[in-house]
């Protein structure tokens, strides 16, 4: 993946966790509280299915062009949100649940890595701290008794390791979905919307079947519900909280590992 919905690369993860790995070398903790990322991070979250258009959508509907410009509009301009699903990163699947401000400045993202386990990266201002679950630590130390003792920690990372994370915000993710080629191409787009549901919820579904795609609330405000992304980069991500996700404080000093 080109850093177009995600991490700029698998590689630049593996930079910040480590850089936190060095400074867990030769700390010890007591067994902490368990972390956030074992119990609300992306092992529980689930993505949204909508279902296929309806053979003959109604002519009330809006046209597509402008169910497009609704919806980038409204997504482009959420002060905060919350995303969760699959993106792929140099050819790596990964499972993300990311909330907070829009810009990154207040946030949290869980990955879950290719090994199993869920990293956290939380980003309060400018201060930045790596978490994670048990299965996380146990592959970073390779020590699954300190493991044990790190879940519910976390370890202050520098701006510049944390920043590798690059776009790695919610409005990263969704200018880079709105500029996909194919979807783009549907802002001047005069056919009415077809119309399905997404979890029940009344939608329109835009973009073609085994291509990109995207579910908007067909309730006038423009609110996207899902995004598919292209067969060369694929992702499936859900968003809700527009406006009203969390947000995050640093954590106490209790739970900050010192080297």
């Amino acid at each position: 993946m080109r850093n177009d919905l995600g991490p700029r690369a698998a590689r630049p993860l593996a930079v910040a966790v480590v850089a936190a790995a060095v400074l867990l070398a030769g700390c010890s903790g007591d067994g902490g509280r368990e972390a956030t990322a074992s119990g609300t991070g992306t092992g529980t979250g689930t993505s949204s299915t909508g279902t296929s258009p309806t053979a003959a959508p109604s002519t009330s509907a809006p046209s597509v062009g402008e169910v497009y410009r609704d919806a980038r509009t409204a997504a482009l301009s959420a002060e905060s949100g919350h995303a969760v699903g699959t993106v792929t990163s140099d050819g790596t699947k990964l499972r993300i649940d990311l909330e907070g401000q829009a810009n990154g400045s207040n946030q949290t993202v869980f990955i879950t890595t290719p090994q199993g386990g869920i990293a956290e990266v939380l980003t309060v201002g400018t201060d930045y701290w790596v978490g994670g679950d048990e299965a996380h630590w146990a592959d970073i130390t390779g020590n699954a008794k300190a493991a044990k003792a790190l879940v519910g920690k976390y370890a202050a990372v520098t701006k510049s390791d944390a920043t590798e994370l690059g776009s790695f915000t919610l409005r990263s993710i969704l200018t880079d979905a709105f500029a996909q080629p194919d979807l783009a191409a549907l802002e001047s787009d005069t056919r009415a919307a077809a119309e399905t549901e997404v979890d029940g919820r009344p939608a329109y579904l835009l973009g073609a079947k085994g291509g990109t795609r995207m579910w908007v609330a067909a309730d006038g405000s423009g609110t996207l519900l899902r995004y598919v992304g292209p067969k060369r980069e694929p992702a499936d991500l859900t968003f809700s909280d527009w406006g009203r996700a969390t947000t995050f404080t640093q954590p106490p000093p209790d739970r900050v590992v010192e080297s």
